[in-house]
């Protein structure tokens, strides 16, 4: 909830500078500083707190944290299953999933009448006793490493997952605080990981193993999936082009499967909620938009439905430093479900390319 304020504030702040900037007839810098304001209240996003934020999320129920660790402690989890502690922000238990190797816990403590859901990776935060201090014996020491593009897929991975774990753990609880008797998974998110690199044309899994190649370019467009023989597995073209050569969205994309039509891809916008659709053989696909996660650089990310069930997340850094291969983009599929990694990573190239426009 701190966070979302700051950057309200923040956005505020902002956005008072533009117009006075334009009182004073600086027009161009207050324009660009308006721009940037819009871009915080973007992130930021719209409706109630739950809907903004992606690293905290609260259930008004009277349901103690006891009573819901009973609930959920045999959940596995990418973070591992529930603990009990207590956390320097809250009175009394919290249940701690975590911490994951890259310090990611996701803690559930009480407030005011709700259950409060957050990501944290301040763990001096976390007051535990000694038969605990087991769980703190696997943190990966990032000092004096060199980054990667597959280290920091690694890293970016676990805070795009953790984020979507507080994403569960919530839609799970508010299910449980409305049905004492609801149904509780045996486990949730757990993932396979996937990364592009633009630098190196390969879509790799978390060993560093080539699984496919890909080629993305946004003008001329192209965003085409190969094995590593270079045959086409599945692109995606544009219906039609400005006269700068850029794709016109208004008009849609064609998708293709091994030199076929496959499907359609349209962008849609539905109240707060706006993404691309995939009308294919397969049945409908919806790539929705949700805000970037910050605390790993992820700026452009989406998740990947197919009617109606979570199969991946995409998460895209278009513009990274690093000392192997220079300043390039770099993408992350979390896959659920393996059985459609080639669209996964035609619509990750397809998205991100896209995205590369508000960069030139």
């Amino acid at each position: 909830m701190k966070e979302d304020r700051l950057i309200t504030v923040i956005g505020a702040l902002t956005a008072l500078t533009g117009f006075l900037m334009l009182s004073v007839g600086k027009f161009i810098m207050g324009g660009i500083v308006l721009l940037l304001a819009f871009a915080i209240f973007l992130n930021r996003g719209g409706g109630r707190f739950n809907d903004r934020s992606i690293y905290e999320k609260v259930v008004k129920t009277d349901m103690d944290i006891r009573e819901l660790y009973e609930k959920i402690k045999d959940i596995d989890t990418p973070l591992g299953r529930a603990w009990i502690a207590e956390h320097r922000g809250f009175s009394g238990d919290s249940i701690v999933f975590g911490p994951g190797r890259y310090k990611d816990c996701v803690v559930i403590s009480r407030k005011k009448g709700v259950l409060d859901i957050k990501h944290i990776t301040k763990l001096d935060n976390i007051i535990r006793n000694s038969g605990d201090e087991h769980r703190f014996s696997d943190l990966a020491d990032t000092s004096g490493v060199e980054v990667t593009p597959e280290r920091y897929s690694a890293f970016a991975s676990m805070k795009l997952i953790s984020v979507m774990l507080v994403k569960h753990l919530y839609e799970l609880t508010e299910k449980l605080a409305a049905d004492r008797d609801a149904a509780v998974p045996e486990e949730i998110d757990f993932f396979s990981f996937f990364y592009h690199n633009s630098s190196e044309g390969h879509f790799r899994n978390s060993a560093g193993e080539n699984v496919l190649r890909v080629e993305c370019n946004y003008r001329p467009f192209s965003a085409r999936v190969m094995d590593e023989d270079g045959e086409e597995m599945a692109s995606v073209m544009p219906h039609a082009f400005d006269p700068k050569g850029d794709a016109v969205d208004s008009a849609g994309y064609e998708l293709f499967a091994d030199g076929e039509h496959f499907g359609e891809i349209r962008k849609y916008k539905d109240g707060g909620s706006e993404g691309y659709i995939a009308d294919t053989d397969a049945g409908e696909f919806r790539i929705n938009l949700f805000p970037a996660c910050l605390r790993a650089n992820i700026s452009c990310n989406h998740t990947i439905e197919h009617e109606g069930r979570l199969m991946a997340v995409i998460g895209g850094s278009p513009n990274l430093l690093f000392d192997s291969c220079g300043r390039c983009q770099n993408d992350l599929v979390l896959s659920y479900d393996d059985d459609y990694l080639v669209l996964y990573a035609v619509l990750e190239i397809f998205i991100l390319t896209l995205n590369r426009r508000y960069l030139r």
